[in-house]
């Protein structure tokens, strides 16, 4: 990884399945040294605020410790859930006994969605401040490829692409088996054949996964882009939570979405308020075979809602929306310090 502005490494040590508590223990005391070190760094060279993202447990254990030691307001952006995840027992334990002190002493909480809000709003009392994913807005986005163009034998190129892991497998499981009931629907999966295929995600082809412009030439020739969420998880609120980024990169691609994710999910609520997508919100495999074939039938409604989701993303996702947006919490923060 290369890293555009200053930055120094501090040792962690790796999530070794088989000890990943004793990890997570061992971890605490390196997090402590490291946010020693960054209080350090933080008054030598007078920064206004440490700021911290908040998942795994290591970087707001540091943050939490640089902020106390240096005075400085700590700012924690929380991309994902942690005592609510899919962690050790050992990891979820210290978000037991630490989240609530480190979210309540923060100077703010940034969150990505209205639902990551009200679930910190329930459980902590805290009113975080929303921000939008936000993505590069260019003149123009239109299809580097007719949809259609991948190697379908000129059926229906249904994609799944993005990181696929137990919060998306069930939904894709029930993709793959909806398709057979669709005449031409075949669904590509970007990931690795032979480790999908084990988990049994069994699609009609695989390919390598691709980033940057080779990712958004691959979306924009696809027929369906199909977003998943699992509506069967062990971890509801992370799924409930949920803001993946890709789903702003589909929604600028001007390509028909489906989406399949559970009622009062952040995903599936956005959509469906926005009229963007279809919205399958059950698990059934017959309600999601239909919901893909009204994307496929009914070309006007797919039409209107392509370009509803485009203008969104260019609009509310756009970078310096959400720059300005996230420039003026700093401010906040900055002005109730002073």
């Amino acid at each position: 990884m290369i890293l555009g502005e200053r930055h120094r490494y501090v040792l962690k040590l790796p999530p070794l399945r088989p000890v990943a508590g004793l990890v997570h223990l061992l971890n605490v005391p390196l997090a402590m040294f490291a946010g020693l070190a960054a209080a350090f760094s933080a008054r030598r060279r007078g920064a206004q605020a440490i700021v911290t993202s908040f998942d795994g447990g290591f970087s707001q254990i540091a943050a939490a410790v640089a902020a106390r030691v240096s005075g400085k307001p700590l700012v924690v952006l929380v991309f994902d859930l942690w005592e609510e995840n899919a962690y050790s027992v050992v990891e979820r334990g210290l978000a037991r006994i630490m989240e609530r002190r480190i979210l309540t002493q923060a100077a703010a909480v940034v969150v990505f969605c209205e639902a990551a809000r009200e679930h910190y709003r329930l459980k902590h009392g805290i009113l975080a401040e929303v921000l939008e994913i936000p993505i590069d807005a260019v003149a123009d986005r239109s299809p580097a490829a007719e949809p259609g163009s991948a190697e379908t034998g000129g059926g229906v190129d249904v994609l799944v692409a993005g990181a696929i892991y137990w919060a998306q497998e069930d939904a894709i499981r029930r993709l793959c088996e909806a398709a057979r009931d669709v005449d031409g629907a075949s669904i590509t999966i970007m990931g690795d054949e032979a480790l999908l295929r084990a988990r049994g995600i069994v699609a009609d082809r695989y390919e390598p996964r691709l980033s940057g412009a080779g990712f958004l030439r691959r979306v924009a020739s696809a027929d369906v882009l199909f977003v998943g969420l699992s509506l069967r998880s062990p971890y509801p609120d992370v799924v409930r939570t949920a803001t993946p980024a890709r789903l702003v990169e589909y929604m600028a691609s001007r390509r028909p979405l489906l989406v399949h994710a559970p009622a009062g999910s952040h995903v599936a609520e956005y959509a469906r308020r926005e009229d963007f997508a279809e919205v399958v919100d059950e698990p059934d495999v017959q309600a999601l075979a239909t919901g893909l074939r009204r994307v496929l039938s009914d070309s006007t409604l797919a039409a209107e809602r392509l370009e509803r989701a485009r203008r969104l993303a260019l609009t509310r996702h756009d970078t310096r929306v959400v720059r300005d947006a996230l420039t003026a919490i700093f401010e906040g923060v900055d002005a109730r310090s002073t």
